[in-house]
């Protein structure tokens, strides 16, 4: 609950330091990052959750708002992870998910503090930028049997953490799709002026990465 003399950033709780200055705007309404609530981007995460469907835990780094991997999942799951820093993101604790036995918890906290599972692990990353120390990333990617990492190609930092992963764990790239959902610009435009504060990135590609024993 808030209290009396409590800063709206504070309240908001505001882990990302992306969103930190512009947390006002946030608060009146907008989205930071509006333009992933839209259907043509949330399709991303029907891929990953495609390629997921035999893992037993799954572990998301970077979730926005409602776009989450829990969302797309459609068959039973030991435990399904989400880390987010997002300053809309509701944390969330569920016994069970798709009417099955399942762990269900939504952190809102650096991933960097918590440990995971380490087997039969899918790991995702959809807008892979991470923020603070990589290396507990790396060892993350090295525990798990798939990891579904997404990056807008004209991102510059998502495409250098890209390389960096794939630089310092081994990695079999089991499928590339690469997705350009520019045509949908035209169709969301006043939506997106009225609610979004940051540019659409449309070209999005998509790496399924089998570990390497």
């Amino acid at each position: 609950m808030a209290r009396a003399g409590d800063s709206p950033t504070k309240m908001m709780d505001v882990k990302n330091p992306f969103q930190l200055p512009r947390v006002q705007e946030i608060r009146d309404g907008k989205k930071f990052w509006g333009y992933l609530d839209t259907p043509a981007l949330q399709s991303r995460y029907v891929l990953a959750a495609h390629f997921l469907r035999n893992i037993g835990n799954i572990v998301e780094v970077g979730g926005y708002r409602n776009n989450l991997i829990t969302r797309f999942l459609t068959g039973p799951h030991e435990s399904v992870t989400v880390f987010s820093l997002d300053a809309e993101f509701e944390p969330l604790e569920l016994e069970s998910l798709n009417g099955a036995p399942c762990r269900v918890r939504h952190i809102k906290d650096y991933f960097q503090n918590h440990s995971c599972p380490n087997v039969g692990l899918g790991v995702v990353a959809l807008g892979l930028e991470i923020i603070g120390d990589l290396n507990p990333f790396y060892d993350l990617l090295r525990q798990c049997q798939l990891a579904v990492i997404e990056v807008p190609p004209d991102h510059a930092p998502s495409m250098k953490h890209l390389d960096l992963v794939l630089e310092n764990v081994e990695f079999r790239v089991a499928c590339r799709v690469n997705l350009d959902l520019s045509s949908n610009e035209e169709i969301l435009r006043e939506e997106l002026q009225r609610t979004n504060m940051n540019a659409p990135f449309w070209k999005r590609n998509m790496y399924f990465l089998e570990r390497v024993a």
